[in-house]
């Protein structure tokens, strides 16, 4: 990804997980960034029509798709972690199962392994995945 790519990525995050419109001065504060550089941004976004400026500042004008994210409700999940969610469940499934039966064996193990180990791996991801932003 280009750096302008990452400026735009970094001002459309701010722009959608803020509750409120936000001025050129408070998203370059809040990224550390020029605010000459947010300006020049933020009008190629809104030429672009994914930004619109509003009375008090600019806001999110359309959805758009972050790659390796999911976007619920102004909030931005990885998808690595809904993976690991998936695992978690299979590992509470195999430990209910192992107790309730009070049968272990090979099989069972290995599944509690498995998913032990994927969950922890795509929780890893995932949390890296959440510090990038």
């Amino acid at each position: 990804m280009s750096k302008v790519d990452d400026v735009k990525r970094r001002i459309y995050i701010y722009l959608l997980t803020s509750d409120e419109p936000r001025s050129v001065r408070e998203i370059a504060e809040a990224l550390n960034m020029a605010p000459s550089t947010v300006h020049y941004h933020l009008k190629k976004m809104v030429e672009d029509g994914i930004v619109k400026k509003a009375s008090r500042g600019y806001t999110i004008n359309k959805l758009i798709s972050i790659e390796g994210y999911i976007i619920i409700h102004r909030k931005i999940i990885p998808r690595l972690f809904v993976y690991s969610l998936f695992f978690l469940g299979l590992t509470i499934g195999s430990i209910i199962e192992i107790v309730l039966d009070k049968n272990i064996n090979m099989d069972r193990i290995l599944l509690l392994i498995s998913s032990i180990s994927a969950f922890t791996l795509l929780l890893y991801e995932s949390v890296n995945a959440w510090r990038k932003l």
